[in-house]
C-alpha cells in the first residue's frame, strides 16, 4: 500500500463536510444572461474555496421549480472536506 493511502477500514470511517454555494445567473441589459460572466464567477469561487481547504466536488444547474420549465437560474457549487 502506498504511504498516505488509507486502508478500506479507515476510509469508511472518514467523515465529510459539504458546503453549497449558490451563484445566480448574472442578467444584463434586455434580461439576458451576460456571456460567460456567471461561469467566470464560478471559477473564481472554486479557486477561492480551494485556498480555504475545500475540494471542488460538483457543479449543478438546478431548474426553476416555480416556473416548471428548464431554464438555468444559476449554479450550485458543491465542495467537500474531511472533518
Amino acid at each position: 500500500m502506498e504511504s498516505g493511502a488509507k486502508s478500506g477500514r479507515q476510509a469508511d470511517s472518514v467523515k465529510w463536510e459539504y458546503k453549497f454555494v449558490e451563484v445566480p445567473v448574472k442578467i444584463g441589459a434586455g434580461f439576458r444572461a451576460t456571456s460567460g460572466e456567471t461561469f467566470e464567477e464560478c471559477k473564481r469561487i472554486i479557486a477561492s474555496e480551494a485556498e480555504n481547504g475545500w475540494r471542488f466536488k460538483q457543479i449543478v444547474t438546478p431548474f426553476s421549480e416555480k416556473v416548471h420549465v428548464y431554464g438555468v437560474m444559476g449554479y450550485q457549487i458543491i465542495f467537500e472536506k474531511e472533518r
